[in-house]
C-alpha cells in the first residue's frame, strides 16, 4: 500500500508517520518518503542521518522538469516496469535501526529559490512508478495543507490518513481529504492527535456534525513533546501504543 499522511501545519504528521513506520516495520518492509519541502526534523525523529534529496541527486530542482518521466525513473534505479524499493540510489536512502528506509524528495533552503512544484511533481512520479512487493508499505509525510492535493499527488496513493489536532481548521481540511478519497475510491482514516480526555468528546461530536468519524485517538505524550523540542530521535510511550492500536483497528497490523 501507498499511504499519504496529511494534515494542517503543526498537527503532528511527521511524528505520526514515524510512529506508523516503526510499528509497521515489525511486519512489513517500510519506505518512508519525506515530501515536506520545509520541515527538516523527520530524519532526526527517525534517528538517522538525512539522506541526499532525490531532487539534488537528479541535478537540481529545474532538472526534475527538464527530464522526461522515463529518464527520471531510470536515474532513480528503475529498470523496465518501475522502481523497486531496494533499487533506489543508496546515497538517497537512510535506514533506521528498525529497518525503516527514509527518502527525502527535496527541501526549499534559501530566499528566492522558487516554489515547491518540482518536489510535488517528483513525489507523484516516484509514487506512480514504485513497484511494491506483497509485504511493502510506503508512507508519505506530506507538506502542510492541501497543495499536494491540488498537484494531484494523492492520485498515486491507496489511502489517506488525515492527522487532526483539536482545532476546527484541522477538521475542515480532513473533510476535504475525505471528499477526495470517496470520489476516487481510496481508503480514508481520520486520526485525532495530541488528544487529552477533555477534548476527545468535543472533537468527536464536532467531527460527526461535519460527516466525519474519528478512527483513532493518539493521546498527548510528554515524551513526544520533549523529543520534538530537543530535535532528537523520537521517544514515545503513550502515543506509540495508541498508534499500534489504530493500525490494528484499520487492518494494517496483523493482516494488511
Amino acid at each position: 500500500m501507498k499511504i499519504m499522511v496529511c494534515g494542517k501545519g503543526g498537527s503532528g504528521k511527521s511524528v505520526v508517520s514515524v510512529l506508523m513506520a516503526r510499528a509497521l516495520a515489525k511486519e512489513r518492509k517500510v519506505l518512508l518518503i519525506d515530501s515536506d519541502e520545509s520541515n527538516i526534523l523527520l530524519p532526526k525523529l527517525l534517528g538517522v542521518e538525512p539522506p541526499k534529496p532525490l531532487a539534488e541527486y537528479l541535478g537540481d530542482r529545474k532538472s526534475v522538469f527538464r527530464r522526461g518521466e522515463a529518464d527520471v525513473i531510470k536515474a532513480l534505479g528503475g529498470a523496465g516496469e518501475g522502481v523497486k524499493l531496494d533499487d533506489l540510489p543508496p546515497e538517497c536512502v537512510s535506514t533506521s535501526s528498525e529497518g525503516v528506509k527514509l527518502v527525502t524528495v527535496g527541501k526549499v533552503r534559501g530566499f528566492g529559490e522558487g516554489c515547491a512544484c518540482p518536489f510535488n511533481y517528483l513525489t507523484k512520479l516516484l509514487l506512480k512508478n514504485l513497484v511494491l512487493g506483497e509485504r511493502d508499505v510506503v508512507l508519505i509525510d506530506t507538506d502542510a495543507g492541501i497543495e499536494h492535493l491540488g498537484r494531484g499527488v494523492e492520485e498515486e496513493c491507496d489511502a489517506i490518513v488525515a492527522v487532526a489536532d483539536p482545532t476546527a481548521e484541522a477538521l475542515v481540511l480532513a473533510r476535504g481529504l475525505k471528499d477526495f478519497s470517496q470520489s476516487r475510491g481510496k481508503r480514508f482514516w481520520l486520526v485525532l492527535n495530541k488528544a487529552t480526555p477533555r477534548v476527545v468528546e468535543h472533537v468527536e461530536r464536532r467531527a460527526k456534525e461535519m460527516g466525519l468519524e474519528v478512527d483513532g485517538v493518539i493521546s498527548f505524550d510528554e515524551e513526544v513533546f520533549e523529543s520534538c523540542l530537543e530535535g532528537r530521535a523520537l521517544r514515545a510511550n503513550v502515543a506509540a501504543r495508541d498508534v499500534k492500536t489504530i493500525l490494528r483497528k484499520v487492518g494494517l497490523l496483523g493482516g494488511l
